[in-house]
């Protein structure tokens, strides 16, 4: 019996401690910035804009990232070119209207080594959702930390088709690269 006891009392003291070392963020929504970086396929012409992370969370214990969940505003897609992000958003890209959010969430718990870990998560954009492995870089600030990565994802895992070079294979001119970069400042406060 006293075994069980002492069992019991170690157990309890051991989530206590983890919860001591437990820190959920918040995103700070003001603060963050989401780019992203399209380019021609046979040819260096680039095109960048931005886009907007809408709600996110992050949950860190000790050394490991426990939890991280972030919502991306897919109305939010902007660019200067006017035309160029309405077609962005149409039935064409991302299909706004029907799909106005996609989101990442971490499957795994991950270890942070330094200031390096690689997020091993589900990626949902126009319903379809992917594993990735994105590596980021995390910064402690007196509020909170500071997420940031630069990744590049293949739109067509996703149903973005849109003059794709490996879905038409005669394409020349104006196709588009099936890879676009994503880059994050991603800040969470406490």
């Amino acid at each position: 019996m006293k075994t069980l006891k002492t069992i019991i009392i170690a157990i309890c003291f051991t989530i206590g401690i983890q919860k001591i070392h437990s820190q959920n963020y918040k995103l700070d929504k003001k603060n963050s910035t989401l780019f992203w970086t399209g380019k021609a396929a046979f040819s260096s012409y680039s095109l960048k804009g931005s886009i907007t992370l809408q709600q996110g969370t992050i949950s860190i214990t000790k050394s490991t990232i426990s939890s991280l969940h972030l919502i991306i505003d897919m109305k939010s897609i902007d660019h200067e070119n006017n035309d160029l992000k309405n077609h962005l958003k149409n039935e064409d890209f991302f299909e706004v209207e029907t799909y106005p959010e996609a989101a990442f969430s971490t499957k795994n718990a991950t270890q942070i080594n330094n200031t390096n870990a690689i997020l091993n998560g589900v990626l949902t954009i126009k319903g379809k959702t992917n594993s990735e492995n994105i590596p980021v870089t995390l910064e402690q600030t007196e509020s909170g930390l500071i997420l940031k990565f630069n990744y590049t994802i293949n739109r067509t895992k996703y149903s973005v088709n849109h003059n794709s070079p490996s879905i038409f294979k005669r394409m020349k001119e104006n196709a588009i690269a099936d890879e676009f970069i994503l880059q994050g400042t991603i800040v969470f406060t406490q």
